[in-house]
C-alpha cells in the first residue's frame, strides 16, 4: 500500500501512549461504537463537514456549488454534506470558505509524508533506551489503524530504525494477520477493553468482541506491553456483572502496564452535526 486515508496528525500529543508523540489518525473503522468522539473516522473516504455555528454567510459556497447541496438564505446557510461525497471539487469548494465552516477530513498520504512531519518533534521523544513507559515517539490510531495495515507496518518500521519509539492504538477487534503486520514493529499496543457481553457489544459497538479477547490474550502469551482503556457508559458496562467478567478475563495478563478508566461524555457532538448525523450519544447521556 503505497498510501494511506490520514484523517490527521496531531503532535505533541501527550493522551496517546506515554512521553510526547505525535499521533497519526487513520480514517476508516470498521466498528460503529455509538460513543465515537471522533465519527469522522468512521468511513474510510475523504469526507466534507460543515461547522453551521462558524458560518458568516458570505454565500461563495453557494456560488460555487454544482451538486445542490448548499441552500443558501433566510439568514443561514444549509449544507447537505451527504451530496459532498459524490462531488469531484469537494476540496475546491471547502477552500473557498473563509470562515472555515467548510471543511476536509481524510487525505491520501505517503509513508514518507508522514514520516516527514513525525520527525519534526524526534528531539522531543526522548532516548529509545529509555524506560518504556517514559518514552515518546509515534502512535498509530484511528479510526483503526489495522484496517490500513500494511502502510501503518512500513511507516512503524522505518520508524523502529530511525530510533522513534512506536505505538499502537487500535481496537485488537481484527483479524489476527492484521495484528501480525506491525507486531514486530511495535513497542506498545493501546487497547480498549469496552464490553465484554457478545449481546452488549454487538449492539453498541457494532461488532461482538470475541475477537478482541482472543487477540488479547494472544499478546498476553507474546509479553507483548498493553495499555488498556475502559470507555464507561452508565448501565452498560458499569454494572457489577459486567465488571466482574471484566476482572475474571483479565486476571493474569501480566503484560498489562496500565489500566483506564473513564465515563464517556458528549465531546463529539459537533462533529456528529457537521456530518450530518445523529448524534446517539447527547440523547443517551440525558437520561443517564
Amino acid at each position: 500500500m503505497e498510501k494511506a486515508i490520514i484523517m490527521d496528525i496531531q503532535r505533541y500529543s501527550i493522551h496517546d501512549g506515554p512521553g510526547i508523540r505525535t499521533t497519526v489518525f487513520f480514517k476508516g473503522c470498521h466498528m460503529s461504537c455509538k460513543w465515537c468522539h471522533n465519527p469522522e473516522s468512521q468511513k474510510m473516504g475523504t469526507e466534507m463537514m460543515f461547522y453551521s455555528a462558524q458560518c458568516v454567510n458570505c454565500g461563495a459556497c453557494a456560488q460555487f456549488c454544482r451538486k445542490g447541496a448548499v441552500q443558501w438564505g433566510n439568514g443561514q446557510n444549509q449544507v447537505d454534506v451527504s451530496l459532498c461525497a459524490q462531488c469531484d471539487e469537494m476540496v475546491q469548494c471547502a477552500l473557498r470558505c473563509p470562515a472555515e465552516a467548510l471543511r476536509i477530513c481524510g487525505r491520501e498520504m505517503t509513508v514518507d509524508q508522514v514520516l516527514e512531519q513525525v520527525r519534526r518533534d524526534k528531539q522531543f521523544y526522548g532516548s529509545p533506551e529509555g524506560p518504556l513507559m517514559c518514552r515518546g515517539g509515534i502512535t498509530c490510531s484511528g479510526g483503526e489503524p489495522l484496517l490500513q495495515g500494511e502502510f501503518a507496518a512500513k511507516l512503524l518500521k522505518t520508524c523502529c530504525e530511525e530510533g522513534i519509539g512506536t505505538c499502537v492504538d487500535t481496537t485488537l477487534n481484527v483479524p489476527w494477520k492484521m495484528v501480525e503486520q506491525v507486531l514486530p514493529y511495535t513497542d506498545l499496543f493501546l487497547v480498549d477493553v469496552k464490553i465484554l457481553n457478545q449481546d452488549m457489544a454487538q449492539k453498541y459497538t457494532g461488532k461482538d468482541s470475541q475477537q478482541m479477547q482472543e487477540n488479547l490474550k494472544r499478546l498476553a502469551v507474546l509479553g507483548k506491553p498493553v495499555i488498556l482503556r475502559t470507555p464507561l457508559l452508565r448501565g452498560v458496562n458499569d454494572t457489577p456483572k459486567e465488571t466482574e467478567a471484566r476482572e475474571k478475563f483479565l486476571a493474569g495478563m501480566d503484560n498489562i502496564l496500565r489500566r483506564d478508566q473513564f465515563y464517556v461524555t458528549d465531546h463529539g457532538a459537533k462533529k456528529y452535526a457537521a456530518l450530518g448525523r445523529e448524534d446517539w450519544l447527547t440523547e443517551f447521556l440525558k437520561q443517564h
